[in-house]
């Protein structure tokens, strides 16, 4: 449908409501923003969806019934994918002796994705204690990422290869997290040799299941801002990264997808940065998609990614959106928002920007303004949405345009007027809106 066509509504996605509009001329003055649109001019198609990967508490089935059925019906809506570890986040340890499996736990989170209708992704992480030297029967939480020794790496295999048989309608997997406990402390960096040694030990098992089965690595945290302002923010990839992802491409046994970790600021970077600042480093990860694929055609998997811990609710939504636009825009293919309820003594969300409220409590699982973010991209931008030429004249509002929807992103805080193919619309600070 045309744009001129298309204004006579707009879902406005950094609040929870539908609201009726009503297009207005163009001011005297000119607009703040000019976007142009070109519908005869397609550019490609997406291959984004998303996701979310479940944390200690979601929608379990011992809070509140009524939150957890209006969150349950929030995810139906909003996400393709439903991502879960094998141990801790949400699930006991899933082998407390050897060969001695316990699955309640990690059974209720693969049969929520089912009854939700979503496609179901493990996380093979972590290890029980055994496997690391720690006692059979028993688990220490509290060294939840310790990674398997290299005597057990058959063990870890082994009990991929039991989650595999026992879940045989999932189809992806994740292998590892974040290199934890997987560090070589004579080279200060991550121990790419060690990790892909027990990948291929996963992935061997795994295929041998069932060869369709879906296996990414290495789980990176990407470190570096991109900002050019000190070391840490000088690229957006650092060199001893792009070396551990060089060793597991060359020295993989196979793989179906690559994955990715990264906040918007790297966590070692000291230097501080405004609001502002941090909404224009979001296009780092659309230069990050084409770093990889430059090396790899494999698709990429954000399995988290982050902008900034704020109780400015809108703020968080703006950013995220930035960060799902640019991530579409260089080509990924999953982005997958980490703890998407939000866990006790966290009202606002910290870092993780939770897509709704705690189910523990009544009237809770109540959407946030970033739910409606993700709700946007996967319902008018999913895989095979035909994307057309737009264009912006200001990097603070970012445009998205398929043949029957546009996304607009205002980054900046104060109400912003902007000219969309001559017709006039005025969207609130960190505003982002669906026509």
């Amino acid at each position: 449908m045309p744009l001129t066509r298309a204004l006579g509504a707009i879902l406005v996605v950094a609040q929870s409501v539908l609201i009726a509009f009503i297009p207005s001329p163009v001011p005297t003055g000119g607009p703040d923003v000019l976007v142009t649109i070109d519908r005869t001019d397609a550019i490609g198609s997406s291959d984004f969806d998303v996701g979310v990967s479940h944390m200690q508490y979601s929608l379990d089935n011992w809070g509140d019934p009524v939150a957890v059925a209006r969150a349950k019906n929030l995810l139906r809506a909003s996400v393709r994918y439903s991502n879960q570890h094998i141990m801790g986040f949400g699930a006991e340890n899933p082998e407390p002796w050897p060969g001695i499996y316990s699955w309640d736990s990690l059974d209720a989170r693969i049969q929520l994705a089912r009854d939700l209708g979503l496609t179901p992704v493990i996380t093979l992480c972590c290890a029980p204690d055994w496997m690391w030297g720690g006692p059979a029967g028993t688990t220490d939480w509290s060294k939840l990422g310790t990674a398997p020794t290299p005597d057990h790496y058959a063990d870890f295999a082994e009990l991929a290869r039991q989650v595999a048989l026992r879940y045989p309608d999932v189809r992806y997997y994740q292998v590892w997290n974040e290199f934890k406990g997987l560090w070589n402390d004579r080279l200060n960096t991550w121990d790419a040799a060690a990790y892909t040694a027990l990948y291929n030990q996963v992935y061997d098992a795994l295929k041998a299941v069932d060869p369709a089965i879906q296996v990414g690595g290495p789980y990176l945290v990407i470190e570096g801002t991109g900002s050019r302002i000190g070391f840490w923010g000088v690229e957006p990839v650092t060199r001893r990264d792009l070396d551990v992802i060089d060793y597991w491409l060359a020295h993989k046994h196979g793989a179906d997808f690559i994955v990715l970790d990264r906040p918007v600021k790297d966590v070692h970077d000291p230097a501080s940065y405004t609001d502002a600042q941090l909404l224009q480093l979001t296009e780092q990860f659309e230069k990050i998609s084409g770093q990889i694929h430059a090396r790899t055609s494999l698709p990429i998997w954000w399995a988290e990614d982050y902008f900034s811990g704020s109780d400015n609710w809108d703020l968080q939504a703006v950013g995220l959106a930035s960060i799902l636009y640019h991530e579409l825009k260089g080509g990924s293919a999953v982005s997958l928002r980490w703890e998407p309820q939000s866990q006790p003594n966290e009202p606002f969300g910290g870092d993780n920007q939770n897509l709704f409220s705690s189910t523990l409590v009544a009237g809770g699982g109540q959407p946030y303004p970033t739910y409606n973010v993700y709700r946007a991209f996967h319902q008018y931008f999913g895989p095979g949405t035909t994307l057309y030429h737009a264009t912006s004249s200001s990097t603070d509002v970012e445009v998205l345009a398929s043949d029957s929807h546009t996304m607009l992103i205002n980054k900046r805080p104060s109400a912003t007027s902007i000219a969309v193919n001559g017709m006039g619309i005025t969207l609130s600070g960190y505003e982002v809106v669906v026509l």
